[in-house]
């Protein structure tokens, strides 16, 4: 090979370079260019969200209520007393909250009084309940936290 052909080889692997630069290059761009939009659009999607008020993290008022309202309700229902039990099998009825009511409508007003008396009693004995359990389950936690672990050497 002469001169001359070694200096066409070497402007062509140059410009080859030079190329293989100039795509590596816009594909870097393009890369963080569509990283930038992406990033936009997400952060303003989120944005458009807290503004209009429809924060994920704090969930729907809503159905908070109606989620403690319907604890409320089961924990009545367990802490009822048997007799009332015993009343809804009779009736017979295919939920036992409507016979119940059927049942409650149907008996004296001194009755009624005297069984909703009986219910608030049962339903503030099982607070009363888990209050204690609560508080007893809070009180083994800080006694486990502030025993002090054994100390382990080698010569143990």
């Amino acid at each position: 090979m002469d001169s001359f052909e070694k200096q066409a080889l070497k402007q062509e692997a140059r410009r080859r370079l030079r190329a293989q630069r100039q795509r590596a290059g816009q594909l870097r761009g393009r890369v963080v260019a569509i990283s930038l939009i992406g990033f936009v659009l997400l952060w303003g999607v989120i944005f458009a969200q807290m503004a209009t008020g429809h924060d994920p993290v704090l969930g729907d008022k809503s159905s908070a209520v109606a989620a403690s309202s319907a604890t409320r309700k089961h924990r009545a229902q367990a802490s009822a007393p048997p007799v009332e039990a015993a009343e809804t099998d009779a009736e017979g009825g295919d939920h036992p909250g409507e016979a119940a009511s059927e049942a409650i409508e149907s008996t004296d007003p001194e009755e009624l009084e005297a069984q909703q008396a009986a219910e608030r009693e049962a339903f503030e004995a099982a607070e009363a309940r888990e209050l204690e359990a609560a508080e007893l389950e809070a009180a083994e936690i800080e006694a486990i936290e502030t025993e002090p672990e054994p100390v382990t050497t080698s010569q143990s």
